[in-house]
């Protein structure tokens, strides 16, 4: 194949550049792999058959043979790859619809580009298709990553004219900047590391290779049958692959009670680790014939498919949950039927922003070790390794949750942090594991043109897809994923109450002030935030009245979401004033210390600063409001409303420390405010003082 060798140009990426895109250094790159793979072909669907197959292959192939295919960089491969054989690693997807559009830029019209310049000669092109995976396009940047970032493209569509046609190309990403690189730069320029390879049509230009032949000749290197019949699909190779390499990467160390290494067994064995992948993340969609958005996912691994009957018990849990959160049905023929496990299913209701107030359902179970066949004979690892999360107790186990949404990829599983804080952990012999299905089809009120709940949700992933956060469109933040997070908390550690004295919350308050005892919870804190010392209840709202303003807390509403928290406090001007001001302090034995002594007389950096407001005006003026949501942050220190002009307020370095209120003519108002405050030390308290103006006096 003849090579073309991208030339250096404004606005363009380089080879080291496009291997940073997906920032993501925590998750193991076969994870990675797997994930995106998978997307990608579930996105290609086809129209024929009722599900998607992906077959994932290893194996070995003669490097002298696929190197002298290579032009320009044969003996650099022959040089840095002295043997025979290296291994390799391909995925591969039938009734999908295959790599389909031009085979070339000259010929897009309408900036159509199709799904073979998408994945093989583009970056940040996403699928546009609501519901697909991706809305970044930066996924398959994993692809190189892989192995030495050289990927081999097979495929074979039925084309415009309904004819099979079959399509190759390779390219090869790498860092330009490093001794050994392997391509070569294009007459005397600066490099960029990014090359194809294909049919040459022109000077340092290529196009995918169409000749059966020759493209029967690749596949026969990696012993990869081509498309035949009216099959289509398409098929990523990946050679040069470090097995090694790939199953040390990323990978949580886990530890037994003798403090030996705990190595589970599918990262002895990359085969046996794509099985393990391949469950945790596509558990709802994995041979599930609930799934309700389409077709269904059927996976094998070198020729041995994944049966229902090879599932390991944790994912057979998840996806019954998951069938429970999409059917509203109890009596399905799963694992979880006839157990003695604790299951149930709630819808999650968001108002005033959503056409139907339910954003989805959790469903959530309590399970014990035999169920999970963690006991003798069977002894399967705990939960924690299956999902790839850390243990954090020794003696009990937190709650493990997940979330997904209409593509059916599980987005993450998590055991800390804001979608779990607040459930009470469980003894040693029993997990809580639960999943949070999406209402994908529901639409979004508060925004217009009433988008998807889906694609709302869709926009809010990072490029490799493993959180879901809230963001604003304009001066709106509807809040749906804190609140969904809170309402998870509340009903599963309802369901699950453990009245352990060891894990309530200690709150207090004071007079003047808001004492840290309330804000600042223990590293073990519990599901009751309102509970008060020595078992005497404190007051559910938190009010100071002042002179001209009435500053109120709900205690009940504080949040613990991981390294921050989330407070709801209202002000209420008594008279029309001008201007009024929340300031956040430090608490200490001899009073308060303002941001300002602390950073400037004290030269140290602030334990915690506010890091987003919202903001929701009740009254103005006695007339009775529904205003939109005003966010602030560190993006946006300043929203006018009406007459009124709300600010966040930052310290000499930068941090957010005050809410101020301020107006040309004099205003009565009432205002809801949620702070967001972040906290980098959770051993210094932080107070919030109340300043306002004097008012007509």
């Amino acid at each position: 194949m003849k090579a073309e060798i991208a030339e250096p140009g404004r606005m363009t990426q380089s080879g080291s550049s496009l291997l940073k895109l997906i920032q993501n250094n925590t998750m193991p790159i076969l994870d990675l792999f797997v994930r995106e793979s998978i997307q990608n072909s579930l996105d290609a669907k086809s129209d024929t058959d009722p599900y998607v197959t992906v077959v994932f292959n290893t194996g070995k192939f003669l490097a002298r043979e696929l190197n002298s295919e290579l032009e320009g960089i044969t003996e650099a491969l022959n040089s840095r790859f002295p043997l025979d054989e290296y291994n390799f690693i391909a995925v591969r997807d039938t009734n999908t619809v295959g790599l389909t559009g031009k085979l070339h830029y000259d010929e897009v019209t309408d900036n159509n580009y199709g799904n073979l310049l998408k994945l093989i000669y583009e970056i940040s092109k996403p699928q546009e298709e609501e519901g697909a995976g991706g809305s970044w396009g930066l996924g398959k940047t994993v692809y190189f990553r892989v192995g030495i970032g050289l990927v081999i493209y097979y495929s074979r569509i039925k084309n415009e004219y309904g004819k099979y046609e079959s399509r190759l190309a390779a390219s090869l990403v790498e860092n330009e900047m490093q001794k050994d690189s392997l391509i070569p730069a294009f007459k005397g320029k600066l490099k960029r590391g990014i090359a194809w390879w294909g049919k040459k049509i022109g000077e340092n230009k290529t196009q995918p290779v169409t000749d059966d032949e020759y493209i029967n000749k690749i596949l026969k290197l990696f012993s990869i049958k081509p498309y035949n019949g009216e099959a289509t699909g398409t098929t990523v190779i990946i050679p040069y692959i470090n097995d090694k390499r790939l199953l040390e990467n990323n990978q949580i160390e886990y530890i037994d009670g003798e403090d030996n290494i705990i190595r589970p067994y599918w990262q002895n064995s990359v085969e046996e680790y794509l099985k393990i992948a391949v469950q945790r993340w596509y558990a709802p969609r994995l041979n599930n014939k609930f799934y309700p958005y389409g077709k269904y996912l059927r996976v094998k691994v070198n020729e041995s498919g994944i049966s229902n009957n090879l599932i390991e018990p944790v994912f057979k849990i998840e996806q019954a949950l998951y069938n429970r959160a999409i059917t509203k049905a109890d009596n399905l023929d799963d694992i979880l039927n006839n157990s003695e496990a604790i299951t149930k299913y709630e819808n999650i209701s968001v108002r005033n922003v959503l056409e139907n107030t339910v954003a989805g359902t959790i469903a959530y179970t309590k399970v014990k070790l035999d169920l999970l066949k963690m006991t003798y004979p069977d002894n399967k690892p705990s939960p924690y390794m299956y999902f790839n999360c850390e243990i954090g107790d020794k003696i009990k186990n937190k709650p493990l949750m997940s979330f997904t949404r209409k593509p059916g990829m599980i987005v993450s599983y998590e055991s800390i942090g804001a979608w779990v804080d607040g459930i009470g952990m469980t003894d040693k012999d029993e997990f809580i594991l639960a999943i949070f299905v999406l209402n994908s089809d529901n639409k979004l009120t508060a925004l217009k043109g009433k988008s998807s709940l889906e694609e709302y949700i869709r926009k809010s992933e990072m490029a490799d897809h493993t959180s879901w956060s809230d963001y604003s469109i304009g001066t709106i933040n509807p809040r749906i994923v804190s609140r969904i997070q809170a309402l998870v908390n509340k009903k599963i550690a309802k369901e699950f109450s453990v009245d352990d004295e060891e894990n309530v919350s200690k709150l207090n308050s004071g007079l003047g002030k808001l004492f840290g005892e309330l804000l600042l919870p223990p590293e073990n804190f519990g599901k009751k935030p309102s509970a008060g010392v020595n078992g005497k209840k404190v007051n559910s709202k938190h009010v100071e009245k002042h002179k001209n303003v009435v500053f109120t807390l709900n205690n009940e509403s504080i949040k613990y979401l991981g390294q921050s928290l989330e407070i709801e406090m209202q002000l209420k001007s008594r008279c029309k004033i001008k201007r009024s001001s929340i300031l956040l302090a430090i608490d200490s034995e001899t009073g308060t210390i303002s941001f300002y002594d602390w950073e400037n007389k004290m030269g140290l950096d602030v334990p915690f600063y506010i890091k987003n407001i919202s903001i929701l005006f009740e009254k103005y003026d006695d007339i009775s409001e529904n205003s939109e949501n005003i966010i602030l942050d560190e993006n946006t220190l300043s929203v006018k409303y009406n007459d009124i002009e709300c600010k966040l307020l930052n310290s000499t370095k930068g941090r957010g420390y005050a809410i101020n209120f301020e107006s040309l003519e004099k205003h009565m108002y009432t205002v809801n405010i949620y702070v967001t405050l972040y906290m980098i030390k959770r051993d210094i308290k932080p107070a919030f003082l109340v300043k306002m103006d004097e008012g007509d006096n």
